[in-house]
C-alpha cells in the first residue's frame, strides 16, 4: 500500500505542472487589457493627426495648381475650374478632385469658391470634424474674407462635423478673423492648431 501511495503523489505531483490555472490566466489577460488601454488612444491620435496633415497637404498642393493657373491666366482666378481659354485647375496635375463651392466630401476634394479675380477660397474636409481653408488674396481691391486685409495667402479652420458643412463658402463665414482664436485665419504659413 505504501508503494501504491507514493505512484499516486508522485502522478499528481508530474500533473500539477500541465496546465495554468485560473489565476495566471487572469493575470495575463489584465496585462493585455492594459496594453490595449495604453495602445488604442495613442493609435487613434496618430490616426487623426496623419488625417489633418494630409488635408493641409493636399490643400497646399490645390494653391499650387491654382497659383499655377493664375499665373498662365494673366493673373486672374476667373474660370479657375471649367475654363475654355486655359488650361483649368483639374488639368494642373494635382490629383485631386474639385469642386466648385459645392462640398467638400474628403480631403482629396477641394471646394473652390473664386471670389473674384484676383481672390480665392480653398476648402477641405478633414472626414470626421473640422473644415479646412485656405483664403488667397492676391489684390487688396476686392478682398476674400471680411475683416482679412492685405494681400497675402490666410490659412484657417472652422467645426464642421459632416461633409455638407465644408464648403469654400461656408469656410469664409466659418473661419473667425479674431486673432488668438482655435481656428482663427493666420497668415504664417500654416494652419492654426
Amino acid at each position: 500500500m505504501r508503494t501504491h501511495l507514493k505512484r499516486h503523489l508522485s502522478q499528481m505531483s508530474e500533473g500539477a505542472d500541465e496546465g495554468f490555472t485560473l489565476i495566471e490566466l487572469l493575470v495575463v489577460l489584465l496585462i493585455l487589457g492594459i496594453l490595449l488601454a495604453i495602445a488604442i488612444p495613442t493609435f487613434l491620435t496618430v490616426t487623426k493627426s496623419a488625417t489633418n496633415t494630409a488635408v493641409t497637404s493636399n490643400l497646399q498642393t490645390a494653391l499650387t495648381g491654382a497659383d499655377t493657373y493664375y499665373t498662365q491666366n494673366n493673373g486672374n482666378y476667373t474660370s479657375l475650374i471649367g475654363s475654355t481659354s486655359v488650361s483649368d485647375i483639374t488639368k494642373e496635375g494635382t490629383g485631386l478632385t474639385y469642386v466648385s463651392n459645392a462640398v467638400s466630401t474628403g480631403n482629396k476634394v477641394i471646394s473652390v469658391d473664386v471670389v473674384d479675380s484676383s481672390d480665392l477660397v480653398l476648402a477641405a474636409w478633414n472626414g470626421s470634424n473640422r473644415c479646412y481653408a485656405i483664403a488667397d488674396q492676391k489684390s487688396t481691391g476686392g478682398l476674400a474674407i471680411t475683416g482679412l486685409t492685405g494681400t497675402d495667402t490666410f490659412y484657417g479652420w472652422y467645426p464642421a462635423t459632416t461633409s455638407a458643412a465644408c464648403t469654400a463658402a461656408l469656410a469664409k463665414a466659418g473661419v473667425s478673423t479674431t486673432a488668438g482664436k482655435p481656428g482663427a485665419w493666420t497668415n504664417t504659413g500654416g494652419f492654426p492648431a
